[in-house]
Order: C-alpha cells, then sequence, then structure tokens
C-alpha cells in the first residue's frame, strides 16, 4: 500500500502528446490538506466579510432609525411646548377666575408639579438635550405624564370655580336687595324712635314706607314663604304680612298689608308680588313696615336696598 502510487493522464484533444503525473499517498494527503486549508481560509473570509457587511447594514439601520426617533422626539418637543403654552394660559386665567369667585389661589409651585405630586425621574423643561433616544424618550415621558397632571388639575379648580360661581349667583339672587315697592317714602327710619301709638321710645326693627293703599309690594329677594298671616287684631301687632326665608340666615317681613298675595311653603322671586300696602294691625295709615333679620337679629334694612 505504501509503494502504491496514483498515476493521472492528461492529453489535449488537440494534439497527440499525453502527459501524466505520478503521486503517492503521502503526496495527495498533503495535496488535500492544502487544499482543504485553503477552501477553510476562503469559507473564513467570505464569513468574515458578511458578518462585517451585515453588522454596517444593520449599523446603518440603527441610526437611521434613530434619526426618525431624534425627528419625531423633536417633532413631538415642539408640540408639548405648545401645550404647554397654553396651559400656562389656562392657569393664569383659572387664577384670576378664582380671585373673581373669592376662592384661595392654588400655590404656583403645586400647579407645576399637577395633581399627584412629583414622581419624575427627570426635570420639567421643554429642553431635550443631547442624551441617548432612550434618556429623551424618557424625559418625554416624564414631561407628558407632568402635563397630564397639571390638566386634571386645572380641570378641578375649574369645576372647584363654576361650583363656587353659581353658589355665589344663589347667594346674590337671595339676598335682598331692593326696594319692597315702587315708590313711596321713608316715614319712619331703622332704630329708637318716638312710637307714635304708646307715645314712648322704643326700637324699631325695620323701615316704614309710606304709599297708598293697595301699593304693590315686593319681595326682595328669591326665597320660600314661612308665613303668610291674613288673620289678626286690630290695632295691635303687624296685622296682616307675609315672613320669607332667603337662606344663608337671612329673613325678611313685610307688615301692615291689605291683601296678602302668597301662601305658605311657596317659593317665590325678586319682585314677585307678594302682597298690597294697607293699614292692618298696629298703624296710624295706609304704610309698609319691612324689616330685614340676620341670624334671628333685626338689622336696618337700608343697608340691603341697593336700587
Amino acid at each position: 500500500m505504501r509503494n502504491k502510487q496514483v498515476k493521472l493522464i492528461y492529453f489535449s484533444l488537440g494534439g497527440t502528446e499525453l502527459k501524466q503525473i505520478s503521486l503517492n499517498w503521502k503526496k495527495i494527503i498533503g495535496y488535500g490538506f492544502v487544499g482543504f486549508t485553503v477552501v477553510l481560509v476562503i469559507i473564513s473570509l467570505a464569513l468574515g466579510l458578511f458578518t462585517d457587511l451585515l453588522h454596517n447594514w444593520q449599523v446603518t439601520n440603527l441610526t437611521r432609525s434613530n434619526d426618525r426617533l431624534n425627528a419625531l422626539l423633536s417633532e413631538m418637543n415642539d408640540k408639548v411646548k405648545t401645550i404647554e403654552d397654553r396651559l400656562q394660559g389656562i392657569e393664569k386665567q383659572d387664577d384670576d377666575l378664582r380671585i373673581f369667585v373669592d376662592l384661595p389661589p392654588i400655590n404656583s409651585d403645586v400647579r407645576k408639579l399637577g395633581v399627584g405630586g412629583a414622581s419624575n425621574s427627570f426635570p420639567i423643561d421643554m429642553t431635550l438635550g443631547s442624551g441617548n433616544v432612550s434618556e429623551q424618550a424618557l424625559k418625554m415621558k416624564s414631561l407628558l405624564d407632568n402635563l397630564s397632571q397639571r390638566v386634571v388639575l386645572a380641570v378641578e379648580s375649574r369645576q372647584e370655580i363654576m361650583e363656587k360661581y353659581y353658589q355665589n349667583l344663589r347667594e346674590l339672587k337671595q339676598t335682598p336687595s331692593i326696594r319692597p315697592l315702587g315708590g313711596g317714602r321713608v316715614s319712619d327710619k331703622f332704630g329708637y324712635r318716638l312710637d307714635p301709638i304708646i307715645d314712648r321710645f322704643a326700637h324699631h326693627d325695620g323701615v316704614d314706607f309710606s304709599a297708598p293703599r293697595g301699593t304693590d309690594v315686593y319681595a326682595s329677594a328669591d326665597g320660600k314663604v314661612l308665613e303668610a298671616i291674613t288673620r289678626y287684631r286690630p290695632n295691635h301687632s303687624y296685622g296682616k304680612y307675609v315672613l320669607i326665608d332667603h337662606g344663608y340666615g337671612r329673613v325678611t317681613r313685610y307688615a301692615h298689608l291689605e291683601t296678602v298675595l302668597v301662601k305658605p311653603g311657596q317659593n317665590i322671586t325678586r319682585h314677585t308680588v307678594i302682597g298690597k300696602v294697607g293699614d292692618t294691625g298696629k298703624a296710624t295709615g295706609p304704610h309698609l313696615h319691612y324689616e330685614v333679620i340676620v341670624d334671628g337679629k333685626a338689622v336696618d334694612p337700608m343697608n340691603y336696598i341697593f336700587d
């Protein structure tokens, strides 16, 4: 086996000369090893080149993706800045409205943090900086979370303002504020006076308006009729009168009426005609005795007449 050789004979189709190569097994094994090594080297070079090309392609794609993400983040940042500017305008308007309805202002630091307080990992500003895309994305999320919290706070504040506004409006409508009859003149003021019936000084708990008999008497504010008295003793007390509860501890009385036009429990509004001027009860002539009672104590009605 060791002495055996492999002989290769080759020739050209155009000629007649034969050529031959004799190879023993050592040469065959040597040439085979060299050939295998060459093939292995070629494959290794090809794989390395392919790997480099694949890596470069991936890097190129990642670079393009990062560029697109950076462009998208920049666009989002511009939109967030616009939202921030508009939100600041809403918050400024909100502060003015809270003053208008007599609500305490919201602290500026509380407004910056929004509802729920600070839970962000990055400072709240509108500049993303030059960090990597992941860091910028996290910062953008932080900004959006903060804006969301501030919007919630603004919505809650606006709801509080609306409720306070309507409460104030109801209170204004239920505050005595007009003369309880058209025309007439003040014949007796609130305070101590010489009582014309008993001829001695006594405290007068209301204001008397002299007016022709039958003159319309108006409710001075919205409220509910507590009493509508039509039975009385001649020359005693208020005669026929109406007592109206306006809420907030305020009550008004309209006395010495000739006619009562409302009933107990009836809801009425300002300017509702509740009766007619008369001289029933303890009176020397036709007039309206008008009282304003706050928290159970009579006060000067002139302080509640604004027309």
